[in-house]
């Protein structure tokens, strides 16, 4: 007999660990492969009544029940979660899994099932009674509200009434005696019907406040729309009244008693006229209340007009909250804040686009006057002529040209217009491109070696405005004969010129003297200090504004030294000083030797020479050497040795 007991039990518990393994390996726990067996009774629950189960398993053994399972959960439930009790009292609404499990012949058997239980907790409301005998009835929407199916008021005068869940809140009646009204909810069906508990409003309320009903938004359209936004109240009646500019409010006879967000919108408006607003809401006792006043806003296009800049103002009237800031917005961004500032100078545009502006006037509140967007095409004053230009001579065939713009009616883009005519003609010919914006224009379609070529300069701005002409300016033609320099003697402008400057610069091109020259037109040559560099002519107009380069002409010369091969020092004023003449050289450095080897002279000047004495007494008569080392301005290193006769 006990033998046959403990066989019994290992094999029970063989099978739950089985049936407890089987468990864990299954997506969900409620899905076992063995069902079990049971009934419920009610088939609906209610809250706070009992709920029966009734084990219809056969053979089953250790049966427990866990009446709020996860029906998700893949693990067994825990051992506080389980009951053999087959009875249960659930307190809050909802829809539960009830788990049945155990084991039948050595085999673990699961079933679920899912039970609806109702809730019976009785409707919330409140009553708003007034000294007119209006009595207001609010339900509210909550969680037992949505529960039921209907809710039955009992207003004590007649029958019961029923109105479905989602119709109105609000239910008002006219009462000659104090009120009591009983409220409670009601399932299609009557479930739960003994269960659900009633509600006895007998206190009375005060109105709600309506300060919540506010006017958040004011949006102005351009074809004179007005979009009111506000925040409503249920069977609150709300009205928008307007005033117009006379300081008189009036009733636009825009209405509504709805909750939540309420948009009105107000047409056969002045967008460019400022408009205020406000609300006037009342009550179920009919006490009114207004709102906050909000002005609507405009925006207008300045009177200040300024070269490729937008002016931007704008106006509102007195709001009942203090003002934060405006905003105005470009194409819907926002460009400027300011509390305060009633313009604004935009200069972030270009001529030829069209630009959107709107305000929004932030006020305290979390409250926004939006105006009526306007459109603002950027324009410019006429553009003056050119006034400052160069022309230079950069090569037999290029002439470059440099423009100076301003004064009014320049933009942040232009077009430079180049016109050219050979000199002593009037026949100006455009050569610049369809579209330049580079102030240096480079001329390769001339020859100046042969001929001088005059030029004239406009420009047409970004708002399509084209300036006069501008002064003349031609080009110079230098030129270089044996000894001397000439330039063009026409003037290279309308007006007479002003001076001439010969530009002397080194090898390096590096400035090394300026030499006015009036209005001279040719330039003597010094063969000593100019021998080697380069020359250009420089002319200004009379006001100095046009100038004009010549092309460059550059010196190199061989180096030449006349030395003497006899010098007569006897006192009658004739080739009395050995003396060398050094051209082109930049140093000079020169030696006389006796016959013996012996100095008896040296300088490092050209341009002193030999008197023929030793230590200021008279050198014998004979022969002497010489040797002269130099340099050229390429630092070329020049040596001369030679001999002459003294002869008294």
């Amino acid at each position: 007999m006990i033998y046959s007991m403990k066989g019994k039990l290992l094999f029970v518990f063989f099978g739950i660990c089985v049936w407890l393994f089987s468990a864990k390996v299954q997506a969900q726990f409620c899905e076992n492969a063995f069902k079990g067996a049971f009934t419920i009774d009610p088939a609906d629950g209610c809250v706070q009544k009992a709920v029966t189960l009734k084990n219809d398993k056969s053979g089953a053994q250790d049966v427990y029940y866990v009446y709020n399972f996860n029906r998700t959960q893949t693990d067994a439930p825990v051992l506080v979660d389980r009951t053999p009790d087959l009875s249960y009292v659930y307190t809050k609404p909802g829809t539960y899994t009830i788990l049945q499990a155990g084991s039948a012949s050595g085999t673990g058997f699961v079933l679920c099932k899912d039970y609806k239980v109702r809730e019976t907790a009785a409707p919330n409301g409140y009553l708003t009674s007034c000294n007119n005998g209006r009595v207001r009835l609010t339900l509210v929407d909550d969680a037992i509200y949505r529960a039921y199916d209907k809710i039955e008021i009992d207003w004590g005068d007649g029958p019961p009434i029923r109105v479905d869940k989602g119709g109105l809140l609000l239910h008002d009646k006219i009462m000659s005696q104090k009120p009591s009204i009983t409220i409670k909810g009601v399932y299609n069906g009557d479930f739960c019907a003994s269960e659900v508990k009633s509600r006895t409003l007998t206190g009375e309320a005060t109105p709600p406040s309506l300060a919540s009903i506010k006017i958040s938004n004011v949006e102005m359209t351009a074809d004179g729309k007005a979009k009111i936004l506000y925040q409503g109240m249920e069977g609150v009646n709300t009205e928008v009244f307007i005033d117009k500019g006379d300081a008189m409010f009036v009733s636009t006879g825009k209405t509504a008693s709805v909750k939540g967000p309420v948009s009105v919108t107000i047409e056969n408006l002045n967008p460019d006229q400022i408009y205020r607003f406000k609300l006037i809401s009342k009550d179920i006792c009919e006490n009114p209340s207004e709102s906050n006043i909000v002005s609507s806003v405009i925006v207008k296009k300045g009177t200040l007009v300024l070269d490729e800049v937008n002016s931007v103002t704008w106006e509102q009237r007195t709001n009942s909250e203090k003002l934060v800031e405006f905003q105005l917005l470009r194409d819907d961004g926002v460009i400027f804040n300011t509390p305060s500032e009633l313009s604004y100078l935009d200069d972030k545009v270009k001529c030829g686009t069209d630009y959107k502006y709107a305000v929004v006037a932030v006020i305290e509140g979390d409250v926004r006057s939006y105006s009526a967007p306007i459109t603002i095409r950027p324009q410019s004053s006429s553009p003056e002529a050119i006034k400052q230009a160069s022309v230079t001579v950069e090569s037999n065939n290029l002439i470059t040209s440099k423009i100076v713009l301003s004064g009014d009616g320049l933009t942040s883009t232009y077009n430079l217009i180049v016109e050219r005519a050979n000199s002593g003609s009037s026949d100006f010919q455009k050569v610049s491109g369809l579209s330049n914006q580079n102030l240096i224009y480079k001329d390769q379609e001339v020859n100046t070696s042969e001929t001088s070529y005059c030029y004239r300069f406009s420009y047409e701005n970004a708002c399509k405005l084209v300036s006069p002409p501008s002064d003349v300016i031609c080009s110079i033609l230098l030129k270089s004969g044996v000894q001397d320099i000439s330039w063009t003697g026409a003037s290279p402008f309308i007006g007479s010129v002003g001076a001439y400057d010969l530009i002397q610069t080194d090898i390096n091109g590096q400035t090394t003297d300026e030499i006015p020259k009036q209005l001279d037109l040719i330039h003597k040559i010094d063969l000593d200090t100019q021998s080697a560099g380069s020359f250009q002519i420089r002319a200004e107009s009379g006001n100095g504004n046009l100038v004009s380069y010549s092309n460059v002409i550059s010196l190199r010369s061989d180096v030449i030294m006349l030395i003497p091969d006899i010098f007569t020092p006897n006192g009658d004023g004739i080739n009395e000083r050995f003396e060398v003449k050094s051209y082109f050289t930049t140093t000079f450095r020169m030696l006389i030797y006796s016959r013996w080897g012996e100095v008896v002279f040296q300088s490092e000047n050209a341009l002193d020479g030999w008197d023929g004495t030793i230590g200021g007494k008279p050198a014998l008569p004979g022969y002497y050497l010489y040797k002269i080392e130099a340099s050229t301005p390429t630092q070329e290193q020049i040596s001369r040795t030679g001999s002459f006769v003294l002869v008294r």
